[in-house]
């Protein structure tokens, strides 16, 4: 996948990635005129984001069952409904 034009990336480090047997993701640390990013990437899905450091912070601050919530709203877990 290319870089979009509109990211006003202007540089960028090697991908690393990190997968299972559900999925795999890639991510790097790209430089914009704004600052650094994390560039996390989804290539089977076409998912991609990029986040900088307070939006990281926010990220390492969560409850890891915060992450159950966000699978069961994704996936359409009936646990939410109480089912």
């Amino acid at each position: 996948m290319s870089d979009r034009q509109d990211d006003g990336i202007v540089r960028h480090g090697d991908w690393i990635g990190i997968g299972n047997e559900f999925t795999g993701v890639r991510l790097r640390k790209v430089f914009t005129p704004q600052g650094e990013r994390l560039e996390i990437e989804v290539p089977k899905r076409g998912y991609r984001i990029l986040l900088d450091a307070m939006q990281l912070e926010i990220v390492a601050a969560q409850d890891p069952e915060r992450f159950s919530e966000l699978f069961a709203v994704q996936f359409g877990s009936d646990e939410e409904d109480g089912n």
